[in-house]
């Protein structure tokens, strides 16, 4: 079981390195995602949902402290935005804060679903 939790520590800080390069990297900067629409929604704003859909799957929720790092990773999802606000080649949106703060939101809900049918199926729920 150790294995298990140190091979989620590693693809959960592989994770949060690989949504800060997507942040900080100069992509979509011809603006193709711009012109992409799934289901009535900006590709890039389903990208940035996407991206933080992970952030609630890898969190520990058998532990009472899953609100946390849903918190927590609304706040990643703002510090992204902000970060990009300070680089010249990338911009801050106010849609896609909202998008990110979606994509976390999601993974929450995701998250939680499985958490129950997990607690049914060993019948503790």
């Amino acid at each position: 079981m150790d294995i298990l939790k140190d091979k989620i520590k590693i693809l959960t800080i592989l994770y949060i390195i690989g949504c800060i390069l997507m942040s900080i990297l100069p992509l979509n900067t011809t603006g193709e995602l711009n012109n992409i629409t799934i289901i009535s929604f900006r590709g890039d704003y389903f990208f940035h949902s996407l991206l933080l859909v992970p952030w609630m799957l890898v969190c520990p929720l058998k532990q009472n402290r899953w609100w946390m790092w849903l918190v927590i990773g609304i706040i990643f999802a703002a510090m992204i935005e902000c970060v990009q606000y300070s680089l010249s080649y990338r911009t801050f949106n106010i849609n896609d804060l909202l998008a990110n703060c979606l994509g976390v939101l999601v993974g929450w809900g995701i998250g939680m679903l499985i958490h129950i049918v997990q607690k049914k199926k060993h019948g503790s729920l």
